[in-house]
Formats: structure tokens, sequence, C-alpha cells
């Protein structure tokens, strides 16, 4: 039987989720970077209807906070892929971790070496290298927010430097070709303490050994007994998958990967078509 008809038959039940969790990029929003106006109207619904709403994402908090404001939830966020779950009005950390300090240091010099475009986040600054291109990217990253939701970034001259006195939660590495997606992972691989993911083409994304979203919601979950099976999670990538596994509803939105596809309970709508709002109407209220 595929995904779509075994949840099928739990639309009869029009089963009330205590939470539902969602991914951001290529799932919650619209390629504008926008949530459409049918998943703000379905997930305020379910939040009017006592389901508690929080977002899980590869981002880091300052730049997920907007949208969990915009939305109306104040739940704690689930930011760089698991690594750090910090509180939505002060930012500090609930849980999480960090790569090592020497195991950061190190991984910053091998990319420097195999000259490889990276940036990274500690619990709340975006770090770049302080190049041309590095503050072009952060110019790119502030001419998208209001002045009330702007972040830390900071050019840095020697990324190796930072792990010492601010922790390092996620190392984003941009491959831009075949061989230097090659190098990558002839270079990354098999080094102990780390784990690899990845949620867009050409882009990989380093944490320490064991984080992933998945972790992260079974702690959150285990912390605030919420049985896994009332609750419902969205994803599109590859970073998604153990979140989908663990969740006891899992909805892969139409555009994703196709390993995520497989693990889904659900295959709903692409997030440019308000995936997410019409899984929560059929899921959870029968609607179409």
């Amino acid at each position: 039987m595929t995904a779509v008809a075994f949840m099928s038959f739990k639309v009869l039940l029009m089963k009330k989720y205590k939470l539902i969790v969602s991914d951001i990029d290529m799932t919650l929003i619209d390629n504008g970077f926008k949530i459409t106006k049918f998943n703000v109207d379905m997930i305020r619904r379910a939040m009017a209807d006592g389901a508690q709403f929080m977002l899980c994402t590869g981002r880091i908090f300052g730049s997920a906070r907007p949208y969990a404001r915009y939305l109306g939830t104040e739940m704690p966020i689930i930011t760089s892929n698991g690594a750090a779950v910090l509180d939505y009005d002060s930012g500090s950390l609930i849980f999480g971790r960090h790569i090592e300090q020497e195991l950061a240091e190190w991984i910053f010099h091998r990319l420097d070496e195999i000259g490889l475009t990276y940036h990274f986040y500690s619990r709340s600054i975006y770090y770049t290298k302080d190049t041309e291109q590095g503050r072009k990217k952060r110019e790119r990253l502030d001419a998208g927010l209001a002045r009330a939701e702007l972040f830390l970034t900071r050019g840095v001259e020697d990324p190796a430097s930072i792990p010492e006195y601010d922790p390092v939660y996620k190392i984003t590495v941009r491959c831009w070709n075949d061989e230097e997606t090659a190098l990558f992972m002839e270079t990354f691989r098999e080094v102990d303490g780390i784990s690899i993911t990845s949620s867009a083409p050409l882009n990989y994304e380093i944490s320490a050994e064991g984080v992933c979203k998945g972790a992260a919601l079974r702690k959150f979950a285990e912390m605030n007994g919420i049985p896994r099976e009332d609750i419902m999670a969205f994803g599109d990538n590859y970073n998604d998958v153990e979140m989908l596994q663990f969740a006891g509803t899992g909805v892969a939105v139409k555009n994703a990967v196709g390993s995520l596809k497989r693990v889904a309970d659900y295959i709903t709508d692409t997030n440019v078509n308000s995936g997410v709002g019409k899984a929560i109407a059929r899921l959870m209220y029968g609607e179409e």
C-alpha cells in the first residue's frame, strides 16, 4: 500500500495532533521566502484548536524567529539541524551540542587548505570568511530582513579562532560542482566526531556527531511528555529524514527529494502550493 493510500485511512480519524513541526525552506515557505496565506490560516486554526506549532530548521535562530513571530507561535525553535534548541523569547540555549573546539578548528583549517566555500553558525551569530564573496553574502542576507529582524552577521579573517570563545554549531559548505563535492566527501566522510547532511543540491552541513533534527525533536518530545504518535512533522530534504521517521505522522512536500518521500507517511502538495496547510486541512479536519 502506498504512503498516500495508507494515510487516507488516517484522514477518517481526523486526528488532533498535539505538536506540529515544520522545516522552513522549500517546505513551509514558498520560493519567494513567504508563508502562503493558506498555510498561515491552517496553522493558526490548528493552534486555536490546541495544537502547538514549532519550527525545526537548518537556519540560525535569527533567521527563523521572524517566521515564528508572524505565525504567532512562541514555542522553542530547533535550529542548525537540531544542534541548538533555543528559547523563543530570549534565544537562550535549552539544549544542544556544538562541534568540539579542536575539531572545529581542524575542520576550518582543512576547508581553507582544500579551498572550499563555507559559512558557519554559533548560537546567535552568522559567520563568513571576511572576503569579497563573504561580504556580498552578508549584504544579501541583511537586505532581505526588516531592521527589527536583523541578527548578527560577522566576517572573520581566521575562522579557526572563533570556536575558542563562541562554540560552533553548524558549518555549511558550498560545493560548486561535482569535483568539489567529491573532494569534500573524500576529506570529511570518515572523520570521527561529526555528522554530515544536506538541505540543498551541492550544499553540505557539518554538525557534531549524533546531531540531527530527529534526535532534537525526540529529546524535546520526551522532555515535554509528548507522545511521538501525537506529532506531525513536515520536510523536504535529506536533513529532514530522521525527523519524519520519528514523528507519528511524517509528511513530505511534493517537491521533496525521493529519499524523504520514501520514509514519509503522507505526501502533500508542494511548498509553493501550500502543502503544509493542505496536509493539516486533510489530516486534521478531513477537508480537501
